[in-house]
């Protein structure tokens, strides 16, 4: 018998049964058309092909009698094609979108919710750790290369006055101080640089969102 591909439609709550043996309780209508089956369970649609399914049980009636069992209307060609397809897809092919059962994640519980946030505020604050790391080297060395400029304007401005350099050999030790301390302030951002970078790639391979890094 060629199976009618309109809705067929069950009691409020149903039972499909498996050939694996298991059995998933459906609520409201249960459609299938041109060999899938589709169901509500816990409020969620799903679909499964026919061939997978044994017989579709109904819920007790009012009376507490147990109704009889309803088995899918598949025809013999048909069940023959869809396991075909079935042996197809253990083979590696894809099986089709309508027959793919996706079951969202449950939500988190109140204690991951509250995990995250915390996780969350570490690594915003280690994050930031880094930043003022590198900020702070960076503005140690425009203070050096500005008291260099300094200090050279300075002697500039004495040597056009016709003082001669034994007459200001303290601010030409200071220039020569200050200016031996720019490769370790330069050096100095670059560990910085190279820790928030490293910090950022370990948080890469920690899966952490991007947005806790800024």
């Amino acid at each position: 018998m060629i199976m009618n591909p309109l809705a067929l439609v069950l009691a409020l709550t149903s039972t499909l049964v498996l050939h694996s043996g298991e059995r998933i309780v459906a609520e409201g209508a249960v459609t299938e058309i041109k060999g899938v089956v589709m169901f509500r369970s816990d409020g969620v649609l799903y679909s499964l092909p026919a061939v997978e399914i044994a017989r579709i049980e109904k819920g007790d009636d009012a009376s507490g009698k147990k109704p009889p069992v309803r088995k899918l209307k598949v025809s013999e060609e048909e069940r023959k094609r869809l396991l075909e397809e079935l042996e197809k897809n253990h083979s590696g092919k894809p099986a089709p979108k309508e027959q793919i059962v996706v079951k969202a994640p449950p939500p988190p519980s109140p204690e991951e919710v509250s995990e995250q946030k915390r996780e969350e505020r570490e690594w915003r604050r280690d994050a930031r750790a880094y930043q003022e790391a590198v900020i702070r080297a960076r503005e140690e060395l425009g203070l050096i290369h500005a008291r260099v400029d300094e200090l050279r304007s300075k002697i500039q401005s004495l040597v056009s006055l016709g003082y001669e350099p034994r007459q200001f050999t303290y601010d030409t030790a200071q220039l020569t101080r200050t200016l031996e301390r720019i490769p370790a302030a330069e050096l100095e951002i670059t560990r910085a640089e190279r820790a928030y970078e490293q910090f950022r790639e370990d948080a890469r391979r920690e899966g952490v969102l991007p947005g806790w890094l800024r």
